[in-house]
């Protein structure tokens, strides 16, 4: 599809009821000439309700099957299925070889409205006749396809997914246009709506109407509407917003703020630009809102709506985004796209496209990403389905996911189905449709209502096991020999196991070839771990082995329909532990930091050769001082102290993606500075000028899904 008809369906969707309410001309006293005129500069101008009065009108007196399209055009934009489908028939019919397209989009409005055969079959006929075209290739393929969809579409209706969806009652609905629903309890929801009379395109209005947000709550099984919402704020970002998402501890809202602005030299009226903006909340009061840097809020391109993320490495916060960007790696007219923002640092990364997991050649609309499954929800009209937009959900983060999944019948169907958000608890959800049944004055699809989705029959399964210790007689060697700490494994053998606290366990989705994370935990002190996992999907559990990383127990839920609780066998793993170790015999001056030949001589032998030993250890070296000097003098003392290490680490060929330097000064005595009569204490200062050892994590473990490391 081109990219200009993508770009006017954005607007269309979330303001399709667009009508004039003002006294409406009589248009029988028109000419034909001025009837087209007038209808196709509605049409420019998005006014889609006032171009099809005057089409009609038209062709009232006239048949003429250019206008005819142009008439199913506008209805289709205003999603009013029926009439689409019985104008793209009539242009095809009069005149075939001037309106052969119109057979493609005949078919798709067939497929909107559940006459699944039918639209196969006129799919097929569609790329026997177009040939010879520019985009003949492009819609013969998706031709193509959607017959696949035709045959998905009815099994799914045949076998929907166990859930309850439910209309919301008039409380909430208003025959507005309700949309971009926020949770912000398991019982509460904040909401928009868009009346009607605020919808009509006015080419000369010089602003655009923005949704007004309002709350709703559940009490026991009912919803309940409770009337307008603000962050009563003098700054209320909600009051310039189109939709928005909250970062995961509301302290941020991200928001899509849309305006008219002149075109070039103003020669071609004024066009819609929409752009990302963020408020920070500070002391309990939101701030003015600022646009993100322009390299995310990109030239010449829109940005239609967010959610936001963290990432699993750093737990740095990512905004995915939709927007129509030229860029090369663009998959289709609207994709998914995410920044990072490097809270070190204090900047944003480069936007990076969401691959072709998550991105279609069609469009991808209204993302939400639920942090606690790492699952992202959007809709889409390019993965196959119902015929519009439809829910999909993909497990992962950043450029890397499972496959997008379509959520199913009733969730998903034949209308336009988006703005997806999920409760706290995850047990039920909310989402927008044009559905059949809309509370709308005007046509049955015309506008959206909010419906609630019931997930309780959803079971979730849990999963537990044990981790303990394999012993290793060269590791304890090296970390007796190298390092002391009350953690350290006692001389005596045990012939009892030794189950393991704090060690990490990762569940995946996937296979151990291609998996995507989920979450992590650590063991407890009798060295167990739980998760709790979906039916129907496999799973990779991985475990910190520090000398092979590849300890991994891949299993699989298909066919389990009761929550019973899995429980896995133990696991055996090499061991070092995660509590701090003073290295031995690391001294310094007083305010030196480089490594002399002892201190060289002390890491070779310590911990040179455990980083060989183990080879899948992550590591802090972290550096302490005594109370000597002031607090910004010892910190960069210490932390120079702790940077001479890695790089002599990383000259002896350690990966520094295993090494990680922390100075903190005096911040971490272990023995007092000073005595009790304030007299200096010289065995106190000399154990706190100390260099640590501390295991952080495993090589294994490091998730990184962008396109390309980025660094501290």
């Amino acid at each position: 599809m081109a990219r200009t008809i993508l770009t006017i369906l954005i607007i269309t969707l979330t303001t399709t009821c667009l009508f004039a309410q003002e006294p409406q001309e009589d248009l029988s006293l028109l000419s034909n000439g001025k009837l087209k005129r007038e209808g196709k500069k509605a049409m420019y101008n998005q006014d889609f309700h006032t171009a099809i009065r005057y089409f009609e009108e038209f062709s009232r007196h006239k048949e003429d099957d250019n206008i005819m399209f142009l008439l199913a055009e506008n209805y289709r934009y205003v999603r009013n299925y029926p009439f689409a489908q019985y104008w793209y028939d009539r242009a095809y019919k009069t005149n075939p070889e001037e309106n052969p397209k119109a057979l493609f989009y005949y078919a798709h409005m067939q497929l909107v409205n559940k006459q699944y055969e039918e639209a196969a079959k006129y799919f097929g006929e569609f790329s026997k006749v177009y040939r010879d075209y520019p985009d003949s290739r492009e819609l013969r393929r998706i031709a193509k396809n959607y017959v696949g969809f035709c045959e998905v579409a009815l099994d799914s209706i045949n076998n929907p997914v166990k859930v309850r969806v439910n209309q919301f009652n008039s409380t909430i609905n208003s025959g507005a246009n309700e949309l971009s629903p926020l949770f912000l309890t398991s019982q509460s929801f904040i909401y928009g709506s868009m009346p009607i009379d605020t919808l009509a395109k006015d080419p000369k209005n010089d602003t655009i109407p923005t949704p007004s947000f309002y709350a709703a709550s559940q009490s026991g099984a009912t919803w309940q509407g409770l009337g307008e919402y603000a962050l009563q704020e003098a700054d209320d970002p909600l009051q310039e917003a189109q939709n928005g998402a909250f970062s995961p501890d509301f302290q941020r809202f991200y928001f899509i703020k849309c305006e008219k602005e002149k075109s070039f030299l103003g020669l071609f009226g004024t066009t819609e630009s929409c752009k990302l903006y963020q408020s920070k909340k500070v002391y309990g009061v939101w701030q003015k809102a600022e646009p993100l840097p322009e390299m995310i809020n990109m030239k010449g391109a829109n940005i239609y709506s967010v959610t936001i993320g963290t990432e699993s490495r750093r737990n740095d916060e990512v905004v995915y985004f939709v927007s129509d960007r030229p860029d090369p790696r663009a998959r289709g007219g609207l994709d998914i796209w995410y920044t990072i923002y490097q809270s070190k640092k204090e900047e944003w990364r480069e936007p990076k496209n969401g691959g072709n997991r998550i991105n279609s050649p069609g469009d991808e609309r209204t993302p939400y990403y639920d942090e606690k499954s790492r699952t992202l929800y959007y809709s889409s009209n390019g993965h196959g389905g119902f015929g519009n937009l439809d829910i999909y959900s993909s497990i992962g983060e950043l450029g890397k996911w499972t496959p997008a999944e379509n959520m199913g019948y009733p969730i998903s169907g034949p209308y336009d189905d988006y703005h997806f958000s999920l409760s706290n608890d995850a047990k039920q959800g909310v989402f927008a449709s044009n559905r059949a049944g809309s509370t709308s004055p005007l046509h049955a699809s015309c506008c959206d209502d909010l419906y609630a989705i019931d997930f309780e029959n959803i079971i979730e399964i849990p999963i537990t096991g044990r981790v303990f210790e394999i012993e290793d007689d060269e590791l304890q060697r090296l970390l007796k020999e190298g390092f002391k700490g009350d953690n350290l494994q006692p001389e005596e053998d045990s012939i009892d196991v030794h189950f393991i606290e704090g060690s990490t366990v990762s569940l995946f989705v996937g296979n151990t070839n291609e998996k995507v994370f989920i979450a992590s935990t650590e063991t407890n002190d009798e060295g167990q771990y739980s998760f709790n996992v979906m039916p129907d999907k496999n799973y990779v559990l991985q475990f910190e082995h520090v000398k092979t990383g590849s300890a991994m127990i891949p299993f699989s839920t298909n066919g389990i329909t009761e929550p019973d609780t899995l429980k896995m066998d133990d696991y055996g793993i090499n061991y070092i532990t995660k509590d701090p170790l003073i290295i031995k015999n690391i001294y310094y001056d007083y305010g030196k930091y480089k490594l002399t030949k002892e201190h060289k001589n002390t890491i070779d032998a310590a911990i040179l050769k455990l980083l060989k030993e183990a080879p899948e250890i992550v590591v802090e070296i972290s550096s302490h001082t005594d109370s000597h000097g002031s607090a910004d003098f010892n910190y960069k003392l210490s932390q120079k102290r702790a940077d001479e290490i890695v790089e002599y680490l990383v000259d002896q060929g350690i990966d520094k993606k295993r090494l990680q330097a922390k100075g903190f000064g005096f911040d971490k005595p272990i023995a007092p500075n000073t005595n009790p009569d304030g007299s200096d204490n010289p065995e106190g200062r000399q154990l706190n000028r100390r260099t640590e050892f501390r295991v952080v994590g495993a090589m294994e473990n490091i998730i990184d899904y962008s396109d390309e490391a980025y660094e501290e």
